[in-house]
């Protein structure tokens, strides 16, 4: 059918660089971010949302990728480089908690070790 939109993490990807940046913001795909991307590409395309789908799909390809004008390969480029940082930023950031936390546990106790007679 030309309007099925399957939605998987590239698909999310395509959505959130091209129609909802927010959709960057959750942590995985869940049932709502799998709705709202299909709701996304209907919304724009109708019918031929899962056609559309599937072009947007096959120019992620780095086969096809060389055949979109220069202009869309660069903002293409840009974001992957902008979600690098971001998701580099939320690592470090978690990093930095769990150094927090571990910061502030006491350190382990020792058992004392029974003589033997």
């Amino acid at each position: 059918q030309t309007a099925c939109v399957p939605v998987d993490v590239h698909v999310w990807n395509i959505a959130c660089r091209d129609f909802d940046r927010s959709l960057a913001s959750t942590k995985s795909l869940t049932p709502t971010v799998y709705n709202r991307v299909g709701q996304l590409f209907e919304s724009e395309y109708g019918p031929y949302a899962g056609w559309a789908h599937s072009l947007f799909f096959a120019a992620e390809l780095p086969t096809f990728r060389a055949l979109l004008p220069r202009k869309l390969q660069a903002a293409m480029a840009q974001y992957a480089e902008q979600e690098k940082k971001r998701k580099q930023a939320i690592k470090t950031k978690s990093k930095s908690k769990s150094v927090i936390k571990g910061a502030s546990k006491p350190p382990p106790k020792r058992k004392k070790k029974s003589k033997a007679k």
